[in-house]
């Protein structure tokens, strides 16, 4: 056990500490926040690095995405580019307002609209379905499907979505939220009386950010320094919800 500790991916909590102590007790690895899922998640609630195992309830939690209409548009979209010049405010576009039709905090998958701008004045949109649990993986150093474990997908949907800022001198709605083709002044973070919705409506927003690549892994562990970089790109956002699509009356 103490040999698999100490492997490519170790404890979360070495990722999530900030501890520049704990990053030099290990200094030739990558604070580890995955589990690895071998051949299948089936038994993937065993396998948890850095959290409780959920006995397979992720699993049955739906897919991470399933398109409705336009498909393809958003799956990827920012795979390719530069996303260091994307963290240092380089790149201004493409721009994703996600506006939820289907929504409810009791509600585990969500229907979603993507408005796509590609300038500030075009814009293409796809309608798709996203899950709050779905399994966020990836293929990691070794060719293995390894998945981020829960203490992650925390660290991505509060400090990360909640402390997201526009920077100073960049075009926002302040705080009103639109389809774009400008961002609110906070891209995730926002106040509700529902119970539950806005937790919800940010871990929706995490899989559509997995699913595009504008969230990579390594955006949630940090450097040598053991200090994590912040988060910087705003080019992604909850535009607002439907009226009619509330799922919890």
């Amino acid at each position: 056990m103490k040999h698999a500790r100490s492997g490519a991916f170790t404890l979360l909590s070495l990722a999530l500490a900030g501890s520049p102590a704990l990053a030099q007790d290990q200094p030739a690895q990558k604070p580890g926040f995955f589990r690895q899922l071998g051949d299948s998640l089936k038994d993937a609630g065993e396998r948890m690095v850095g959290a409780k195992p959920r006995s397979g309830s992720r699993i049955q939690a739906g897919p991470l995405y399933t398109p409705i209409d336009g498909a393809g548009r958003i799956n990827g979209l920012y795979k390719n580019e530069d996303h260091q010049a994307a963290q240092m405010g380089r790149l201004d576009w493409p721009r994703v307002a996600l506006t939820y039709k289907e929504w409810g905090a009791s509600l585990p998958c969500w229907t979603v609209e993507a408005r796509i701008w590609t300038s500030a004045t075009a814009s293409t949109t796809e309608t798709f379905q996203a899950c709050a649990d779905a399994p966020l993986t990836i293929r990691d150093d070794l060719g293995e499907e390894a998945e981020l474990n829960d203490n992650a997908r925390a660290k991505a949907t509060t400090d990360l979505m909640v402390g997201l800022r526009v920077r100073p001198g960049k075009p926002n709605t302040g705080d009103q939220r639109t389809s774009g083709p400008n961002p609110p002044r906070e891209p995730f973070n926002f106040t509700t009386s529902r119970d539950g919705v806005a937790e919800q409506a940010r871990k929706i927003a995490l899989s559509a950010a997995w699913i595009s690549g504008y969230l990579r892994a390594e955006d949630l562990y940090p450097g040598p320094s053991g200090i994590l970089t912040p988060f910087r790109d705003t080019r992604v956002w909850i535009g607002g919800f439907d009226s009619n699509g509330n799922r919890d009356k």
